[in-house]
């Protein structure tokens, strides 16, 4: 107990925080974002990841004048209980009173699902708070507790500015933009070589997280995918290979629910027709190991395909999980449903991907392609960095109304 306040009390600064033109809200891949805000202007971290708390009469006395904003209404509707509720706003009303402390022009982050953002986007109107997707969100999770609200997204496609009104995001203003994961990862002098794998499955392993029903769900329409894929490639000569999801030997590289690592999951269905590729989120070589690939595939929803799908390369959802649950967001021409009776089967599904050629799989796709994510040609690092500029001086009407 007396660790955890030790600990605790580092947090605890009686100082002015840092200030800085931008605020790269929540530390996690900041050094991306700091790569898309224009040269010119100062960028100081606000982290989350633990929270560094700053006490001093100014911020105390915003907290206080923000008070206004708490609403028990809010803790009784929480599904996540009344305490955890009533003391998230505060603390979202503290991060408010922080960041008027520190009188930034722009506020960035790329949790574009944090709730604590989302809140900020709602109530602080000092400064813009911009957005850049970090990942592909389904429309099956879009009732979950935390509020999506951002004032600006820096998104993948279309496909985020006609379907998030209906998921009841809001949204200000869409920047349809592509990946910046994939950009600032996508090496252009691979497209030219022949790719080294027929097949490449992308692996969506949940780790340890818990076991909650979409993990469940997620886990057995895997195994039934890979067992399948198994059978095909038993009497085939190709050249197949699985890309890790998590780090050998870290925190999420074993299931307890499972009761192996995933390696170890891996071997037990595929034996030996299957490469092992150990990921490395450092180097980001998913990337370069998809753009290695003929076609791509995964046994449940990960951004990774789409992100595939925009390099253009072929690939294909298997839903496994006998409903379209999971799978709903994701069109005909990249699904495979085994629970759809009507539609190819999982082996001529393959077959025609496998002989197809590229130039005319580009083709057939090339709108949809677009309608997801855009072109990672077309530098989204840039187009966000001048457009992060415009927004910052353009002087939006909403500037100016906070307190």
């Amino acid at each position: 107990m007396i660790n955890h306040l030790i600990k605790y009390l580092k947090r605890v600064h009686f100082s002015k925080p840092g200030s800085a033109d931008i605020i790269i809200f929540d530390e996690t891949n900041s050094n991306q974002v700091e790569l898309v805000i224009p040269e010119s202007l100062t960028v100081s971290i606000f982290k989350m990841r633990p929270m560094e708390f700053y006490i001093t009469p100014r911020i105390l006395f915003s907290f206080i004048r923000n008070l206004k904003y708490f609403t028990f209404r809010n803790g009784v509707a929480s599904n996540r209980g009344w305490f955890y509720k009533i003391f998230w706003q505060l603390l979202c009303i503290y991060i408010k009173a922080d960041l008027i402390s520190r009188n930034p022009k722009a506020i960035i982050t790329s949790i574009d699902n944090s709730g604590n953002f989302g809140w900020l986007s709602e109530n602080y109107h000092l400064a813009p708070c911009v957005a850049i997707q970090n990942g592909f969100r389904l429309t099956y999770d879009s009732n979950s507790q935390s509020k999506y609200y951002c004032q600006h997204l820096f998104c993948f496609g279309e496909r985020e500015v006609n379907d998030y009104p209906k998921l009841g995001y809001k949204v200000d203003h869409f920047h349809p933009v592509g990946s910046l994961n994939l950009s600032l990862n996508f090496d252009s002098q691979l497209c030219d070589i022949k790719p080294i794998y027929d097949l490449l499955v992308v692996s969506c392993w949940r780790g340890n997280i818990g076991y909650a029903k979409d993990v469940e769900d997620s886990m057995k329409a895997m195994r039934l995918m890979d067992e399948t894929l198994a059978q095909y490639l038993q009497n085939r000569d190709l050249k197949t290979a699985v890309i890790m999801r998590s780090e050998r030997e870290s925190d999420q590289w074993v299931m307890p629910e499972i009761g192996m690592s995933e390696e170890d999951y891996y071997k037990s269905i595929y034996g030996d027709l299957i490469e092992i590729i150990d990921v490395n989120f450092i180097e980001r070589n998913v990337y370069p190991v998809m753009q290695s690939a003929e076609v791509i595939v995964a046994g449940f929803s990960t951004t990774c395909l789409i992100e595939a799908y925009a390099m253009r390369k072929k690939v294909l959802y298997m839903n496994f999980c006998g409903n379209n649950k999971y799978h709903r967001d994701f069109k005909s021409e990249i699904l495979f449903e085994a629970h759809d009776d009507k539609s190819p089967s999982f082996e001529s599904r393959l077959n025609d991907l496998l002989e197809i050629s590229s130039q005319e799989y580009v083709m057939k796709h090339e709108e949809t392609m677009k309608y997801y994510m855009g072109d990672p040609l077309d530098s989204p690092k840039d187009r966000i960095r001048k457009e992060i500029n415009e927004i910052i001086f353009s002087k939006p009407d909403y500037i100016g109304t906070s307190t």
